[in-house]
């Protein structure tokens, strides 16, 4: 009876164990679908870059304009910079009258390198060179002149290298120096400025011929020549 007893009891025990394949509530949770788990991850990615992504831009942003910073510039260094930012030939307006009482030489008594530049004229036979080193000041880029009966006025700029000579016959008004158009020379002619090659100027040109002085000296040996005021340009005349 007593073993009995105990076989139903083990019976028991065993079919409970068989039969009673319940779990642990934890253990009966379902897994999560990969659907569900894809759409939570691009939600973190979706977050992640619109919160960090403008963080490092506004980062690099702020690095690049702290690498762009100018230093304030020192009161010598702005000085310089406004100077630098000055045209290089500023106009200048003149009213003067020009050479009219200058002082003509023969070859023989100059001392000119024969390489250097000349405006020559000639009128009925008579030569006359206007050495361009003794013209270079802005005071003294007009000559007037007269040679064979001609009255005539040359005019030099030496920062266009232009050259003009002005007939004189027949005008009424004078022919001045007028300054310095930043281009040019300026030509006062009746109270009104032209630029030294303006095609509206009212004046007639004679002809002229740009060349060196030795070829000059060697077409017209008997050539007068004008060096300029002194010695503004260099040494030009033998000694007495």
């Amino acid at each position: 009876m007593i073993e009995m007893n105990v076989s139903l009891a083990s019976e028991q025990r065993i079919g409970m164990r068989s039969d009673d394949t319940s779990l642990p509530e934890c253990e009966l949770a379902l897994p999560r679908s990969p659907q569900s788990s894809i759409w939570q991850s691009r939600w973190v990615l979706a977050a992640t870059v619109v919160i960090v992504v403008p963080g490092l831009i506004w980062i690099l942003l702020e690095q690049s304009d702290r690498q762009h910073e100018i230093p304030p510039l020192s009161e010598e260094q702005q000085a310089a910079m406004n100077t630098a930012m000055l045209p290089e030939n500023p106009a200048i307006e003149l009213d003067e009258s020009g050479i009219s009482e200058g002082q003509y030489y023969t070859v023989d008594q100059v001392v000119i390198p024969d390489e250097e530049f000349v405006v020559g004229v000639e009128i009925d036979g008579n030569a006359c060179a206007y050495l361009l080193g003794g013209m270079n000041d802005i005071d003294q880029h007009i000559v007037h002149h007269q040679l064979g009966g001609q009255q005539f006025t040359v005019t030099y700029c030496d920062k266009s290298e232009c050259i003009a000579v002005y007939d004189r016959t027949g005008t009424t008004a004078e022919i001045r120096n007028g300054g310095f158009s930043g281009e040019t020379l300026w030509i006062l002619y009746d109270g009104k400025r032209y630029e030294q090659d303006a095609e509206d100027i009212p004046l007639s040109t004679i002809d002229s011929v740009k060349t060196t002085w030795g070829e000059w000296k060697q077409r017209y040996p008997d050539t007068l020549v004008y060096v300029g005021l002194g010695l503004s340009y260099q040494k030009t005349l033998k000694e007495e």
